[in-house]
């Protein structure tokens, strides 16, 4: 039930009369509909809903934007329901309905409970979410987290208007970081047997994380590798440490409440000759070709022009064409990135989403014009890019690093302030934003902290259905009178409640999870309002003495709320507290 999305098609149905009753011709008149909006507008003066389709449209029949909205004007003000039409500023269309109207409303959500803010304007299609994706070098940490809640909200919230949603996490257990792995845990490894601290050479991981890793490993092999062949020691200690970690990756993530539905080894990739098919398969389209590369913009002192195997990159948009195989033969992470999206998409059949840092962002480019290659289209691939986060404790930046071996892990986060806490302040930014995460905010009991001011929306919610039930008012009643909700704020939280299913289906198509929190924080202020007048002025008390069906109208008002707030937090995976 998506009243914006109702209105939308009856619009567009009185635009296309327009269009017959002046015998215009227009082609795929269809696709004009996404064109224009309907939604809530951004003053509360300027109406219930508000479309900017004269502004948009009326170009295309050769009219002016405000005679366009004249003749719209005159066929909306017939519909039921609808109080008053005007057209505002160079053709803003802005309509006022009923209060009857806001308090159906109340009834359909009602009615639908927890599927209200479904949709299935995807279903039927795929889409594969790859993110967090760190290599397994180590635990996860706060530069890891941001990725993991939005990519993690994010499949929620595709799930919620039809989407066929896998979770992928892409394993990194190849190249040259696993081998510096292995080597440091052997460090660690000989400590242990050795009982003597050894230098950790530069480069290496130094963090105190592999010497558990290491005693592991030692409770399984006791001194044998210390004195078998190095090679086969390091290949034996290479598969322990990346199923170790990426082990305690997997319960870091079960402590944020994240699981992923497919973990993809970049290994396979190599040994079953996906790279390989990949790159002959770029090769039959005339994709790849021997060329040297430009010398770089900043000056290397070693640089000096090789021929490599190239990917014509260029041609589907990126700066340049970028290496596949090297001079001296060795393959480029770049082409086991192309070989796993090519993976990606013959498993999923439908689109790619990658949850990337701000720091691969430079990479962004190339990829994209690989999966245009593979998929032989555009757009089935789109990557967000989430900016760093500043930890902040005691008005003091926490730094971190993790090749120093001081950078704070996701688990120590989680135990100081609670997995709810991470998961909504990571979102009460957009993505390509920078976010402060103050340790000490994200604990107050204030309405600073969006955090507490939702989950004590929903506690006081149950509150008032807690003593309804003490007062007798909950058993059921037929043919509630909603009228007595007719004051301004009940109004407007029944609109903020009735924008829900909008926000989820705008939040899936500009794949933008951040507007959930914000919508709940809104929501929230809406319900916090309300009680704050309620015990101001006795008219607007929830329970009235002498008037049950005012009592009756707020019951189902609260209600309501519950249900969308309950929902809201449920795809955050955020619990909904009953008393706080």
């Amino acid at each position: 039930m998506n009243i914006y999305n109702d209105f939308k098609n009856q619009i567009f149905d009185i635009f296309l009369k327009v269009i017959e009753e002046n015998n215009f011709n227009l082609n795929n008149i269809h696709d004009l509909k996404e064109k224009f909006t309907v939604e809530l507008p951004r003053e509360e003066n300027h109406g219930d809903i508000s479309t900017n389709i004269s502004l948009v449209l009326s170009k295309l029949i050769g009219y002016k934007p405000k005679e366009l909205a004249i003749l719209i004007k005159s066929d909306l003000e017939k519909l039921e329901s609808i109080k008053s039409v005007s057209i505002e500023g160079p053709g803003f269309i802005n309509i006022n309905f009923d209060n009857s109207f806001w308090h159906e409303q109340i009834f359909k959500i009602l009615k639908l409970k927890f599927k209200f803010g479904e949709s299935q304007i995807f279903l039927n299609k795929n889409i594969n979410v790859e993110f967090v994706s760190a290599n397994p070098t180590g635990p996860l940490h706060v530069g890891h987290v941001r990725g993991a809640v939005i990519g993690d909200v994010l499949s929620n919230i595709l799930k919620m208007v039809g989407y066929e949603v896998t979770k992928e996490y892409y394993v990194n257990d190849a190249g040259n970081q696993i081998d510096i792995l292995a080597n440091s845990v052997f460090i660690r490894y000989e400590e242990i047997i050795l009982k003597q601290k050894a230098e950790i050479p530069e480069g290496y991981y130094p963090g105190e994380y592999l010497i558990p890793l290491a005693r592991s490993l030692y409770d399984i092999h006791n001194d044998s590798l210390l004195n078998c062949d190095k090679f086969n020691a390091i290949e034996i200690i290479k598969k322990f440490s990346i199923d170790f970690i990426l082990n305690e990756i997997k319960i870091d993530l079960g402590r944020l409440n994240i699981k992923m539905d497919q973990y993809s080894s970049e290994k396979k990739l190599v040994q079953d000759l996906s790279v390989n098919k990949t790159i002959q398969e770029l090769e039959n389209k005339g994709l790849i070709y021997s060329g040297v590369l430009p010398a770089p913009k900043s000056t290397v002192d070693d640089w000096e022009p090789r021929e490599q195997k190239l990917f014509k990159s260029k041609i589907f948009g990126d700066d340049e064409d970028r290496t596949i195989i090297k001079s001296d033969g060795t393959l480029t992470y770049f082409a086991s990135d192309i070989a796993y999206h090519r993976d990606k998409l013959i498993r999923t059949n439908g689109k790619l989403i990658n949850i990337w840092g701000a720091d691969h962002g430079g990479y962004v480019k190339r990829m994209i014009a690989a999966v245009n290659a593979i998929a032989d289209k555009e757009g089935q691939l789109e990557i967000k890019l989430c900016q760093m986060v500043n930890l902040i404790k005691n008005n003091q930046p926490l730094k971190m690093s993790k090749r120093a071996g001081n950078f704070i892990t996701l688990k120590e986060i989680i135990e100081e302030v609670g997995g709810d806490a991470i998961r909504f302040i990571m979102l009460t930014r957009k993505n390509d934003q920078v976010l402060d995460f103050d340790f000490d905010k994200v604990t107050e009991r204030s309405k600073d902290n969006p955090v507490f001011y939702v989950k004590y929306a929903h506690a006081r919610v149950c509150s008032v259905l807690k003593k309804a039930k003490e007062l007798g008012f909950l058993k059921e009643k037929n043919n509630i009178d909603l009228s007595y909700l007719n004051h301004e704020v009940h109004l407007k939280l029944i609109k903020t409640l009735t924008y829900w299913p909008k926000v989820i289906e705008t939040s899936a198509i500009h794949k933008e999870p951040h507007r959930i929190a914000f919508y709940l924080i809104e929501l929230s202020s809406s319900f916090h309002s309300l009680w704050s007048l309620g015990r101001e002025n006795n008219e607007l008390r929830f329970f009235q003495k002498e008037n049950d069906e005012w009592t009756y109208a707020n019951l189902s008002l609260i209600r309501a709320l519950k249900i969308v707030i309950s929902s809201g937090l449920n795809i955050l995976s955020v619990s909904a507290p009953e008393e706080m």
